[in-house]
């Protein structure tokens, strides 16, 4: 379920790594895990407490924390080469590996019938590959059409590219996590609402990146701005979220609203930051008109 809701995530940053927007692809990987953290999980923690078992804890939280850390020590360098991607995609095949020998040890253990023991239906599964071919072409042409306007958004209101990208995409992206997580949280399926969470911020480090900087002609620039601002906003997030989930397995209201005022500050910090390069172009602009 993670994977799916991180398909927006995934699209956007393939149209951006393909179109030369490498920044842009980064950003919103970058946006999107900072959202989903302190935003999702603080808006679910809210409308319930979310109680988080402990094979959450055991197994998907660790490889969130290994994955960001990894990330941070690759871009370190203000870019995310080939190397660098391929390196991800593997971390993710294991990862994917791992997560289907457990997965099928358990339904061994259960007791329940493999898919070959299970009654063929054929038409159900036509109309699956049918839908998901229909979504994924929608998805494409979405991602496509968000980045063209991003992209002009940005020369319009004269703001950086990245910063649309932290913000605007990065929410637009994530709506399937918002969904997905706050419906988890109302009808009382919490492992579900932080499981999509944790599992897409994981796919998104190792897939997302790992895809947009293997199919891209050039390496990934990660800007000083990220790097200085929103890798560390992003690590502290997940640090921040670790021993709330664990201390008692459960991530209670009121650590829900630290985690939502958490990406408020973050969100108006780049609205002013964004503001603030508006008025020194324009100021830049005004004093080069008075000079001549």
């Amino acid at each position: 379920m993670s994977f799916g809701t991180s398909a927006p995530e995934l699209t956007v940053s393939i149209q951006s790594a393909v179109t030369g927007q490498g920044s842009l692809a980064f950003a919103n990987v970058l946006g999107s895990n900072t959202f989903n953290i302190l935003f999702i999980l603080g808006v679910s923690a809210l409308i319930a407490p979310l109680v988080v078992s402990q094979e959450l804890v055991k197994r998907d939280i660790p490889m969130l924390v290994i994955a960001s850390f990894i990330v941070t020590a690759l871009v370190w360098d203000g870019r995310l080469s080939q190397l660098d991607a391929a390196l991800l995609c593997s971390l993710l095949l294991f990862y994917v590996a791992y997560l289907f020998i457990q997965g099928r040890m358990l339904s061994n253990k259960n007791n329940e019938p493999t898919p070959s023991q299970q009654p063929n239906r054929w038409r159900e599964r036509a109309v699956s590959i049918l839908l998901f071919i229909v979504g994924l072409s929608l998805l494409i042409f979405g991602g496509q059409l968000m980045v063209e306007n991003a992209v002009q958004l940005a020369r319009a209101l004269a703001v950086d590219e990245v910063m649309i990208g932290l913000t605007i995409i990065a929410i637009g992206t994530s709506l399937p996590e918002v969904v997905t997580s706050v419906m988890a949280s109302i009808k009382g399926h919490a492992d579900i609402a932080v499981g999509n969470v944790i599992g897409s911020n994981s796919f998104n480090s190792l897939g997302v990146l790992g895809v947009s900087g293997l199919i891209s002609s050039t390496p990934l620039e990660v800007t000083s701005r990220m790097l200085n601002v929103d890798i560390s906003v992003m690590i502290v997030a997940t640090i921040l979220c670790t021993p709330l989930l664990i201390s008692g397995l459960i991530l209670s209201r009121k650590e829900g609203g630290i985690l939502f005022i958490g990406y408020v500050a973050y969100f108006v910090y780049a609205l002013l930051y964004s503001l603030r390069e508006l008025l020194s172009m324009f100021l830049e602009q005004t004093i080069n008109e008075k000079g001549q």
